[in-house]
């Protein structure tokens, strides 16, 4: 006889939501009731599962709800005082019933000294706003405290980004917006604010690069004596400045000023080798950036990039196909197949974006790239290397190249790296003499920093390089900056 369907019974359950505020669980409860027919028990899991999701939506509710409760209040406290970070700011002051967080003066000091230096860059209009609203309201009001909070926020957010966004900040006014940094930052920042370490925090952010910080005690000493008369160079050290923040303490690596046209070398703090370079042409400049050498290259080829052969090889070969010849340049077809210069009919791709042919030139004395090259991660296909036309090297304007580094002495360069790798030099003119392409991985850290500087102080004295690529032609200072609300604070 077929057993008769019972409905399934909630009571169970019910019980046992009913007592969440208790430890028990499903589990234990079931335990308890041995006499429960099977037919009528529920799936364990399936009710804690059930259990789960309804305390988490619980938990959801009542979160939102403080949240919105925080936010209210905030928007209370700052009824003239628009907030950046309405929604953070209220979750950090929430969580401290609106306490203050800036007790820490040094701290506080500290941050306000970088945050007026970051305001007389002109690189944020939202900075110099905020600056002029901590600046007008009482130290004591927790106003002031929210203010300095919000402004920190965004200041975290730049010196985090910065170094790997300074071409697109750094060269224009009024370039940075503001975001608000990650939740795990801002919790390492309250969790130093909680353990009395919120000054070692706020210094963490600075820069400790010297010519950073005597910049900036030029545009402070400056203020100080009231000459503001020139306030166009102030801004300029101060923009400046902020393009050498991203630039460490030069200790260890290869660091190239570009309108400088020189590239320094340093190892534990001694400068090991200053040489000349070529940088880019305005036309294809030579970008802000950072990276590390990977290997050495003796006897490299040149693998033409695609814009020097649509813009600078198609027209010669197009004139004359036997250049290749002269310029030991092998040609490769779509499918890898080396071909004939004289089979390819160039005029028909003159002017043209995409060539479907691959171009090498063979390592040899008359290679573009010399005798050595210095290869480094880059996504724009930047390395540093030698040069067969040395003449070059005597002209003052050197914004000479397609966007790589050519180096005076790569050859002095290249010996220091090889010797760090086990090489004698008698084994490097062995290697150069055979023509043989040879890829050597660099031992040492070697950390090289490509970075645009022109107005910067060092040893008291103002220095100064040419604007090659007029990044600076067409800024003056911004009107939004208050010179003396900098001054108060720098």
């Amino acid at each position: 006889m077929k057993a008769k369907t019972r409905p399934f019974k909630f009571a169970s359950l019910v019980i046992l939501i009913s007592g969440l505020c208790t430890s028990c669980t499903v589990s234990d409860y079931f335990n308890a009731s041995t006499s429960v027919d099977p037919k009528e028990s529920i799936n364990v899991e399936q009710a804690n599962q059930q259990i789960a999701e309804a305390k988490a939506a619980e938990q959801a509710r009542i979160a939102l709800e403080k949240q919105q409760q925080a936010e209210a209040k905030l928007l209370e406290l700052m009824v003239n005082q628009p907030v950046q970070f309405n929604s953070a700011v209220a979750k950090i002051y929430a969580a401290r019933d609106f306490a203050p967080i800036w007790q820490d003066d040094v701290a506080k000091k500290q941050f306000l000294h970088e945050y007026a230096a970051f305001v007389a860059s002109g690189i944020s209009r939202s900075a110099a706003t905020e600056l002029e609203a901590i600046s007008s309201t009482p130290v004591e009001e927790i106003q002031h405290d929210i203010l300095l909070t919000d402004a920190f926020l965004g200041y975290i957010h730049y010196t985090q980004k910065v170094p790997d966004a300074a071409q697109s900040w750094l060269y224009s006014q009024n370039s940075y917006k503001a975001e608000k940094p990650s939740d795990e930052i801002i919790d390492s920042w309250l969790s130093a604010v909680e353990n009395n370490q919120q000054s070692e925090f706020v210094n963490s952010l600075s820069s400790q690069n010297h010519l950073y910080r005597e910049t900036l005690q030029r545009i402070s000493s400056n203020l100080a004596t009231g000459n503001t008369k020139s306030n166009t160079e102030l801004y300029k050290l101060a923009l400046n400045a902020q393009r050498l923040r991203i630039i460490p303490s030069f200790d260890n690596g290869i660091f190239v000023n570009i309108p400088s046209y020189q590239l320094n070398y340093y190892r534990d703090g001694n400068l090991v080798l200053n040489s000349r370079v070529i940088v880019g042409k305005p036309a294809r400049k030579t970008p802000v950036m950072y990276s590390k050498l990977s290997n050495v290259v003796v006897n490299p080829p040149w693998s033409v990039p695609s814009t020097i052969l649509s813009k600078d090889l198609v027209p010669k070969l197009a004139a004359d196909p036997s250049y290749a010849d002269r310029a030991s340049l092998d040609i490769f077809d779509g499918s890898g197949n080396k071909v004939s210069a004289y089979s390819v009919n160039w005029s028909q791709y003159v002017n043209k974006k995409s060539v479907p042919y691959r171009i090498r030139q063979q390592a040899g004395d008359n290679s573009a790239l010399g005798r050595f090259k210095f290869n480094m991660p880059s996504s724009d296909a930047i390395y540093l290397h030698d040069t067969p036309n040395h003449s070059l090297f005597n002209k003052t304007d050197r914004a000479l190249s397609s966007g790589c580094v050519r180096v005076s002495k790569s050859d002095e360069l290249a010996s220091i790296l090889l010797k760090e790798a086990g090489w004698t030099m008698e084994k490097k003119q062995r290697v150069l003499a055979s023509k043989k392409t040879t890829s050597v991985p660099i031992q040492s850290s070697n950390p090289v920093y490509l970075y645009y500087v022109t107005s910067w102080v060092e040893n008291g004295k103002v220095q100064s390089a040419p604007d090659i690529y007029g990044y600076d032609s067409k800024l003056t200072a911004p009107s939004y900056i208050n010179w003396t609300t900098v001054q108060k604070y720098l």
